[in-house]
């Protein structure tokens, strides 16, 4: 199951919002925690050092160090007979000593007593064997922990909402954009279709118009019309494949993707194109073996569409450099030529889906003056990036750049 850019994006923004707010709230929740915690085994520990130290009077003196400090602290002394007796009761819902082990235990240092009560344990034992236990509620800190958290994972919600409500306005914003700009975008293309089309009609309809009234005579006029309505038929047809190959190109969907040699590919276009061009001088620099995840079919398009540009628009004569390079993690083919070029505006990196250059030269050999278009939407399809740049041989250069295929 794939998910938009958008989707991924809002879902990393609003994990990263509750881990960090997660991970500060419950750090200081904790903190806050450990603290209080701290603070109740520090009492305890004065009571048990003030036991300790006078071993003769030892539950006296524990006693008399609660009243000094007023300690909230409840103290027992239980025999080594299993009696137990209350001598100082707190705000603690003293159940009864714990088990024996965990008495011991607390001898060293003050342990966690779990349960519906539960509480801070140091026990101190006499001389005699019995053992004088020190206890304090905590009941209150585990209520304060437990409503902190409960703070936090609301306020958590609260900030994922929120930012799952600033992202959803920030990308309709955005999609509302990237739809006027389409609009836009294909209200051009589509207007500047419809005038190329209208062109070839125009002249169609005035020849056959002329003909069927018998306005032309002469042989030689009637060929004419016929040539010149056949070369119109010609140009609507290449329009219309142009078109049809654009809509396909802009559809979600995508030819099989599939790991390919673009040198083999590159260097049989370039092969037949010096076949079919004995006069050119055609230099072929291509780097064997260097394999791009990409659509076999689009790729031929696109050198198909780069060769036959320059055989439409330069001179039979003119010179041609096919390049073909690793740089860093992508390949880059340049296809250049020694003719007229572009105009100084069209070489820029920003190459659109629907731009169009040059109209008058695809009205004087029959094109649809949608090349340059295809080939950026091809490139576009194969996550490249395409740009027309001034060649060394004097014309124009088209420079592609295509992620290589991970190994």
């Amino acid at each position: 199951m794939k998910f938009s850019n958008s989707t991924r994006t809002s879902f990393f923004t609003i994990l990263i919002i509750t881990i960090l707010t997660m991970g500060i709230g419950g750090y200081s929740a904790v903190h806050t925690q450990s603290a209080e915690i701290r603070e109740v085994n520090a009492s305890l520990e004065f009571v048990a050092q003030a036991a300790i130290e006078n071993p003769r009077q030892s539950v006296g003196a524990a006693l008399f160090a609660i009243e000094q400090l007023t300690l909230n602290i409840t103290l027992t002394l239980l025999t080594s007979e299993g009696q137990e007796t209350l001598v100082n009761e707190s705000s603690l819902n003293y159940q009864g000593a714990p088990p024996l082990e965990n008495v011991q235990r607390a001898t060293s240092k003050p342990i966690k007593i779990s349960g519906e009560n539960p509480y801070q344990l140091r026990s101190v034992k006499t001389p005699g064997g019995d053992f004088i236990l020190i206890a304090r509620s905590v009941s209150e800190i585990d209520s304060h922990f437990n409503s902190n958290i409960a703070s936090l994972a609301f306020f958590t919600l609260i900030a994922d909402s929120l930012a799952a409500l600033l992202l959803l306005i920030y990308f309709r914003r955005v999609n509302r954009r990237d739809q006027v700009a389409s609009l836009s975008r294909m209200q051009e293309f589509l207007g500047d279709a419809s005038h190329e089309l209208r062109t070839p009609l125009t002249v169609i309809k005035g020849y056959v118009e002329m003909l069927s009234k018998k306005q032309l005579v002469a042989e030689s006029d009637q060929e004419r019309a016929f040539s010149r309505v056949g070369s119109e038929i010609i140009r609507m047809e290449n329009l219309i494949q142009d078109l049809l190959l654009l809509a396909e190109l802009g559809e979600s969907g995508s030819r099989d993707i599939e790991k390919i040699d673009v040198s083999e590919i590159l260097l049989a276009h370039g092969t037949d194109f010096t076949t079919l061009n004995p006069q050119r001088r055609v230099t072929l620099e291509i780097d064997s073996d260097i394999d791009i995840a990409a659509s076999r079919d689009y790729l031929s398009r696109f050198i198909q569409n780069a060769l036959t540009n320059i055989m439409r628009h330069t001179k039979p004569e003119d010179s041609v450099q096919i390049t073909c390079k690793k740089s860093g993690k992508f390949v880059r083919i340049a296809i250049e030529d020694s003719g007229p070029g572009l105009p100084d505006g069209a070489y820029r990196d920003d190459i659109r889906s629907l731009n169009r250059f040059d109209t008058s030269r695809s009205r004087e050999n029959g094109g649809s003056g949608l090349g340059m278009s295809i080939m950026s939407a091809v490139i576009e399809k194969l996550n490249g990036r395409f740009s027309l740049r001034k060649s060394d041989l004097g014309g124009l250069a088209i420079v592609v750049d295509l992620p290589l295929a991970k190994d």
